[in-house]
């Protein structure tokens, strides 16, 4: 019999929003942990923020993963040095991606990631690194911050490259937090001016698949939405599933801070509809055990399901074997 402190984890979740910064492990220590799975893989998560202390972040990181049997993340990085500081450091727990496309402020600094190149960075950097094995994901596309499409052209290089070199790519869809959101790094009110929320609707990638059928895609915040507020685009990320089996999805925020209710009906809309094999776990740098508690709280999942959703799943998709 699994055991949770519900109460707890629900106080927790009261407190959170989307796209926190790292967090204590899990409170002060005191709190019941779910058991530790023997093998988990994060395949959302940020590695460095640009005003961070990536020594501190890293290590409280690091720990984390280890009390909580998170043998792999995949994270993103913001700046050129910040390979140096992760894959370097810490190369087998690692797969690190550059941030995409980052949006602009109003004041300084006027990009939170690779402000040298205005938000995006440098392609043939990005080759290199890629052909060295520094980098091994395009993690995160975030085109809603910065007002544009993924269909957009100014995006087609870089996916070129991903296909070219079977790099996966994470695509953040849905809204995500407004500007000024509280405990994200668009809390800033000089972020994102250019902010479109429509352009999270997973139905964009349609085109970019249509011109790059080999790339592989995760569909990141699955599930994020809410009846009568905003959409969570089922029929549109359904839709690329069936017709692109390449693509895999995570539910992130789902799976933190909103309601268990949306986090359960999202698994069953995805289960229900064949694609068990495609979900996989991210964090978005919420507290990996409240995490998992809320995962292990879902009673109709079956051992193996778990299991895929926490490891099997990405290591197919990141091709890891």
């Amino acid at each position: 019999m699994r055991s949770h402190n519900i109460l707890i984890l629900a106080a927790a979740l009261a407190t959170l929003t989307s796209c926190t910064l790292l967090s204590p492990a899990y409170g002060d220590g005191t709190e019941e942990r779910p058991e530790p799975v023997a093998k988990i893989i994060d395949v959302h998560r940020h590695g460095t923020w640009p005003t961070g202390d990536d020594d501190a972040y890293r290590s409280q990181m690091l720990s984390e993963m280890s009390q909580n049997g998170v043998r792999l993340a995949v994270i993103s990085i913001t700046d050129y040095d910040d390979v140096e500081n992760w894959k370097n450091v810490a190369p087998d727990a690692f797969l690190v991606g550059v941030m995409l496309g980052c949006p602009r402020n109003l004041a300084e600094p006027r990009y939170n990631c690779f402000p040298a190149d205005e938000g995006w960075v440098d392609i043939e950097w990005l080759r290199t690194m890629v052909e060295h094995g520094k980098i091994e994901a395009i993690h995160e596309v975030i085109p809603n911050y910065y007002g544009v499409s993924v269909g957009n052209p100014r995006y087609d290089p870089y996916f070129a490259l991903a296909e070219e070199y079977d790099l996966p790519v994470g695509v953040h869809t849905q809204r995500g937090p407004p500007p000024k959101a509280i405990n994200s790094m668009r809390s800033d009110p000089d972020c994102c001016p250019d902010y479109d929320p429509e352009m999270g609707n997973p139905a964009l990638l349609r085109r970019v698949l249509e011109r790059h059928p080999n790339l592989r895609v995760w569909i990141q915040h699955v599930g994020a939405g809410r009846a009568g507020s905003y959409e969570p685009h089922w029929d549109e990320t359904l839709a690329l599933l069936r017709d692109y089996p390449q693509v895999n999805v995570d539910l992130s925020i789902t799976n933190g801070p909103l309601p268990i209710e949306l986090y359960d009906e999202s698994l069953r809309i995805l289960i229900e509809a064949g694609f068990e094999d495609r979900i996989m776990m991210g964090t978005d740098n919420i507290p990996t055990a409240l995490v998992l508690g809320r995962l292990e709280s879902i009673e109709w999942l079956s051992d193996d399901q778990r299991e895929a959703i926490l490891y099997n799943n990405a290591e197919r998709f990141f091709q890891l074997k």
